[in-house]
């Protein structure tokens, strides 16, 4: 009884159903895995994972990153903000320092 009509040789069409079931049952679990991760931290943050995702990534593009805790603007309407107003940079000064000799000579 032929059950597949294919021009391939025996041999390549066993090998061919066994990968499929391979395939399958490593596909499957992990489908199954991530689908109750998924739940899971739906039930946990109320949120899908994606969701969370895309928020992170609108506040990583958003030109400020204010932290876990945001600046409070109030009381601030009377400074006139300027492009670092915003900025958590510090800033520093770089000193050189150059070592002498006895001679005068600068050592390298």
């Amino acid at each position: 009884m032929q059950i597949f009509r294919t021009n391939l040789s025996p041999g390549i069409t066993v090998l061919l159903v066994v990968l499929a079931i391979l395939f399958a049952a490593i596909v499957i679990p992990l489908l199954l895995i991530a689908g109750v991760c998924w739940i899971v931290c739906d039930a946990v943050m109320g949120s899908s994972p994606l969701e969370l995702y895309l928020r992170r990534k609108a506040r990583r593009r958003s030109g400020i990153y204010e932290g876990p805790f945001a600046q409070d603007d109030a009381g601030q309407d009377d400074v006139r903000e300027t492009a670092a107003s915003n900025d958590d940079t510090i800033e520093c000064e770089v000193i050189s320092a150059r070592t002498f000799d006895d001679n005068g000579q600068e050592i390298r």
